[in-house]
């Protein structure tokens, strides 16, 4: 049940960091799609997190 609530508690985090990109830093195309890119990860956390399966941020595996 931790494990849910972190995983929403991140694909928060990211979902409100997309935003903040986009609204806040943004001004050319690729700055919105990196906006785009963060939120759409967020969002499939919260889903995942809802739903009781792996998002795709888990899925990525360990980073260097």
């Amino acid at each position: 049940m931790e494990s849910r609530r972190i995983t929403a508690g991140m694909g928060l985090l990211f979902t409100v960091l997309g935003a903040w990109i986009a609204f806040e830093i943004a001004s050319d195309w690729p700055a919105y799609l990196a906006a785009l890119a963060v939120s759409a990860l967020g969002i499939d956390a919260i889903y995942s997190a809802i739903r009781g399966r792996r998002s795709l941020i888990s899925r990525i595996g360990p980073l260097p």
